[in-house]
């Protein structure tokens, strides 16, 4: 094992605190020789990544986080490996961020109506050029002293079925993994299992994974931030059971949210290479 791999980090370019290259260069500084970015629903922060990743000697896995929802629930996909050029890939991400847009402004309008005061335009200054989201909703309500945090904002107005809570792009998940596998990429299912609850329905992951192996799924998150060890073990069983390569990471946002530490997952030395045989990808002499 070693912590030289995280394979989920997210920058500026979507819900990220830092800027590409930024992360790249606080990756290397931590030790972290192969850095996977991927963004929500966007490939926009991964060429000032890899200019970085050469310039401090990291590898950067270019990927991106897929978010979908199913009946009763939802789930992120994540994708290594990708030809960020692709055009079917590149047109269901601008429907995405339109949508994410439309989303974020009804959001707002339902906040100002509760009261809030802030406006599109306090959101739009916090994401930047990233892909608007609801953090960056959440964010404008903690700058606007409305909640006294990030986990507030959620819990209270804009999680799923707050007062404000408005419903995100519809993708089902076996979608997201055809559209990753046409890219030339491998698709893998995010944090499969809450980290604070995670035997609370075993059964569910067994049924939910059969459809996605069939759509072409390759890996599995089996090592996440707040993961124990048995969890590891219980999800490196499934992942040997459907023949999936495991993958993991800290899914590193930054400051806000501080429990997901850069670098701190351990991941199997030869995961990289075994992702990049089932995309087809030679391995670096």
């Amino acid at each position: 094992m070693t912590f030289a791999i995280d394979l989920h980090t997210h920058s500026n370019a979507s819900d990220g605190a830092l800027a590409p290259g930024e992360l790249v260069a606080r990756a290397a500084s931590l030790g972290v020789e192969v850095l996977g970015l991927t963004d929500h629903d966007t490939t926009e922060g991964l060429a000032e990544a890899e200019a970085a990743a050469a310039d401090h000697g990291l590898t950067l896995v270019p990927g991106i986080e897929l978010n979908t929802d199913y009946d009763g629930g939802s789930a992120d996909i994540l994708g290594y490996f990708i030809d960020r050029t692709d055009p079917d890939l590149q047109g269901l991400l601008t429907a995405i961020r339109e949508a994410r847009v439309n989303r974020a402004r009804t959001m707002v309008e339902k906040l100002r109506s509760l009261g809030s005061g802030i406006t599109y335009d306090d959101v739009l200054a916090i994401a930047g050029d990233g892909a608007v989201g609801r953090p960056h909703v959440a964010q404008a309500l903690v700058a606007a002293g409305f909640v006294d945090s990030v986990a507030e904002a959620f819990r209270v107005y804009i999680g799923t079925g707050g007062p404000a809570y408005a419903a995100r792009f519809k993708l089902l998940p076996a979608d997201a993994v055809r559209v990753i596998r046409a890219a030339g990429g491998v698709p893998s299912l995010a944090h499969p299992v809450p980290p604070r609850d995670p035997y609370s329905d075993p059964k569910r992951l067994r049924t939910f994974l059969p459809p996605l192996v069939e759509a072409g799924l390759g890996g599995l998150e089996c090592y996440y931030s707040g993961y124990t060890a048995k969890v590891n073990r219980w999800l490196e069983a499934l992942a040997w059971y459907f023949k999936l390569v495991p993958t993991g990471g800290s899914d590193f946002h930054g400051p806000w949210r501080p429990e997901k530490l850069l670098g701190e997952v351990r991941l199997p030395a030869d995961t990289v290479d075994r992702l990049r045989a089932a995309a087809g990808r030679p391995t670096p002499g």
